[in-house]
């Protein structure tokens, strides 16, 4: 479940897929997915799981026995899961119960 589109679903539209550029098809290339598409969708629990994910990479980039640069990248990418996250709930768009 950890792979690299475990946090993500792909609602796809061809005609605004960016893995798509150079070829044509008719169905999403997810090895090829860009993260600024805009067929992109997360559900809260995706943003949940980005934020959960983010600790243990900030723990594997802690460890001695990890090189810096990958250090490095490891945090990177656990500051960036977490901005995600936060942009889905800032920007995303949320239901409401009906008020009575």
């Amino acid at each position: 479940m950890d792979g690299p589109h475990s946090f993500l679903m792909c609602v796809y539209n061809r005609d605004r897929a960016l893995c798509h550029r150079l070829h044509v098809a008719d169905a999403p290339s997810l090895d090829r997915c860009q993260p600024s598409c805009a067929n992109i969708a997360r559900t809260d629990r995706h943003a949940d799981e980005l934020v959960q994910r983010a600790p243990t990479l900030e723990k594997q980039a802690a460890s001695e026995a990890v090189p810096g640069p990958l250090a490095d990248r490891l945090t990177r990418r656990a500051d960036h899961l977490r901005a995600l996250a936060t942009r889905h709930h800032t920007d995303g768009i949320h239901s409401q119960e009906p008020t009575a």
